[in-house]
């Protein structure tokens, strides 16, 4: 510590507090786990940024069709399923958890509060937890994936071919993040 002029030292012993009940491993795999989550919900927030991506993207070309109203329908159509996909991700009701709409995002955050705020290993069930929400992820994702592979690709010369101005740019181009990981 420096006080002016004047410099004090001393050693610190940093040690676990011997009131602890629980062991350093317990802790290291309370960081462990809690860091899967932290990791996890990265994953969630690029998927859930791509689907809105394309949800925008989408709603973005059809409001600029003029001569095609099929067109123009099925982007709808194709955004709606995006938004679908993107509410079982996050809650879309304004007040989030506190509407009672709870989605992935939700489990995860409370499940990573629930891990953080407990200083012992973490229970089975809650590893067990963070494999359930990823596999639910994962499924939302592949079912964009599949979304993106032919129906895009059709969509994309379907714009071609309309050739109606600015909109007629596939819509991957401007999507940068939205591709595939």
């Amino acid at each position: 510590m420096t006080r002016g002029t004047e410099t004090y030292t001393t050693q610190l012993v940093v040690q676990q507090d011997p009131r602890a009940k629980f062991m350093p491993a317990d802790r290291q795999m309370e960081f462990d786990t809690a860091m899967r989550v932290y990791n996890f919900l990265g994953d969630m927030t690029f998927d859930a940024d791509r689907i809105s991506a394309m949800h925008d993207a989408l709603l973005e070309r059809s409001a600029k069709i003029k001569n095609d109203a099929s067109l123009a329908k099925r982007l709808q159509q194709a955004a709606a399923s995006m938004d679908e996909l993107r509410k079982k991700i996050v809650s879309t009701k304004e007040g989030g958890a506190v509407t009672g709409e709870i989605r992935i995002r939700e489990y995860t955050t409370e499940l990573y509060g629930d891990i953080l705020n407990y200083e012992g290993r973490p229970t089975d069930y809650q590893a067990a937890r963070i494999d359930s929400l990823k596999k639910e992820l994962a499924d939302v994702s592949t079912r964009f994936d599949a979304f993106v592979s032919p129906e895009l690709a059709s969509i994309n010369k379907s714009l071609t071919q309309e050739k109606a101005g600015s909109h007629s740019s596939h819509l991957t181009r401007s999507l940068g993040r939205c591709e595939q990981r």
